[in-house]
């Protein structure tokens, strides 16, 4: 049984860093699964970090970023129809083995192009697992919100880029230097966003030179090496401009000239 293919977008937005991991739990999903354990009303924890994670959704018929919407697996319990979805690369390969296709989405863009009447599970067979039924895959579609996405009550986005005096150059130039050595980043562009009179957020928006394989860590982890060695007045966010379908990229590529360009 699969769901039309129309119902689910190809590609996702990134907005955090999903790292492949040896051995469990390898993340924060897989420690809060590790301890809900025996533990009924561990749910609401699970969705909650689930909220800020990343899943691995295999494609047993194939598929990557160009190659139109997504077919996906479904499998049925107690009459329910679930998407099977994995909390890690190594969870994945476990159960669906090492030549299976797959994507890497955050948990809530995912959650959000479901159809309603669907529900997640969560690592099948896997080494700890949980069902997610449409009614928990609708309060993780209200979970996650981004900066951009404002209070509940709506909010309105001020997008623009850092006065000269106060643009981290520093850490432009770490990135700059990251992006160069995994060889895959051919643009990177900044700026900031705020919401009303919240305080502001950057986003590093990214154009890639090949896809390949899950090329989609690689920008992901070196944003964070670069993090790691100078720091960012703001906090950081990462937006792949070709795949990501939101104001804060289009302005990106409309209005910023690039920081970095691979030669």
């Amino acid at each position: 049984m699969d769901f039309p293919p129309a119902d689910f977008p190809t590609e996702f937005p990134a907005q955090a860093h999903p790292h492949s991991h040896g051995g469990w739990p390898g993340n924060e999903l897989e420690e809060v699964l590790s301890a809900s354990l025996g533990v009924p009303e561990a749910g609401a924890r699970i969705v909650e970090v689930l909220g800020r994670s990343f899943v691995w959704v295999p494609l047993p018929g194939g598929g990557g970023p160009h190659s139109g919407p997504l077919d996906l697996p479904t499998l049925e319990l107690d009459g329910q129809v679930y998407v099977p979805v994995f909390s890690s690369e190594e969870q994945l390969r476990r159960v669906a083995g090492a030549h299976m296709s797959f994507t890497v989405a955050p948990a809530v863009e995912f959650a959000r192009g479901l159809p309603p009447q669907a529900g997640i599970l969560v690592n099948p067979d896997g080494v700890v697992g949980v069902p997610l039924p449409p009614p928990a895959v609708a309060e993780l579609c209200r979970a996650g919100r981004t900066p951009l996405d404002g209070p509940a009550s709506g909010g309105r986005v001020r997008l623009y880029e850092p006065d000269w005096q106060d643009d981290p150059v520093d850490f432009l130039a770490a990135a700059s230097a990251e992006f160069e050595a995994i060889g895959v980043v051919r643009t990177a562009r900044r700026c900031l966003a705020a919401i009303e009179t919240a305080d502001p957020v950057m986003f590093v928006g990214v154009e890639l030179s090949q896809w390949e394989g899950d090329l989609r860590a690689l920008p992901l982890e070196a944003l964070g090496r670069a993090l790691g060695a100078t720091a960012s007045p703001w906090p950081v966010n990462l937006v792949l401009l070709d795949v990501a379908q939101d104001p804060v990229g289009e302005w990106l590529r409309e209005r910023v000239r690039p920081f970095y360009t691979r030669p």
